[in-house]
């Protein structure tokens, strides 16, 4: 597993994975990631109203309100994009995780990653198909809250970046139905 990071060291944005369930299924599907992801992120603003007094302004701030959002590119075969699509047009309810790969938790969580999760839906979906360059999603979400910080567990090896999340290793020899 990755070796924690050197205190003071700037974290890569490779390093950084998210993985999204619809809510609906956390007791019979677990998290995954979308295979070719080139960009994910999030971010929190809130508006202020401003009182003018004879001192002075009053500033009174209003609710956090939490974006985020993912760019990646299509993997032939991968049912995922479909799944983020039937969750947009059915307002299915979503979790996402941002997990931080270099991190790891200690005590109970020492097999886990810092996290941080979210709910909420999303919001935008766009395909974008040019005939020079690869197939690829840009989708957003409104997360609601502020998200929760806590651990999570990942199931694959963060130092190869093999985060296909599509298929497993598979043998040389002729593999029939049957197993």
């Amino acid at each position: 597993m990755a070796d924690q990071a050197a205190k003071g060291e700037a974290l890569n944005g490779v390093d950084v994975v998210w993985r999204y369930r619809q809510v609906s299924q956390e007791g019979t599907k677990k998290a995954w990631g979308l295979a070719f992801t080139t960009e994910n992120g999030y971010s929190k603003s809130k508006d202020s109203d401003s009182t003018p007094t004879k001192s002075g302004s009053v500033v009174t701030p209003g609710q956090v309100e939490t974006t985020g959002n993912a760019t990646t590119y299509y993997m032939i075969g991968d049912p995922r994009i479909d799944e983020m699509e039937d969750a947009m047009d059915k307002n299915y309810r979503m979790g996402f995780w941002r997990i931080n790969t270099k991190e790891k938790g200690t005590a109970d969580n020492a097999d886990k990653y810092k996290a941080i999760y979210f709910e909420g839906y999303l919001t935008s979906f766009e395909e974008t198909d040019t005939a020079e360059d690869k197939v690829e999603y840009s989708m957003e979400f409104a997360l609601e809250g502020t998200g929760v910080r806590g651990y999570a567990t990942l199931d694959f090896d963060p130092d190869s970046q093999d985060d296909t999340g599509s298929y497993d290793f598979k043998d040389t020899v002729i593999i029939t139905s049957e197993g």
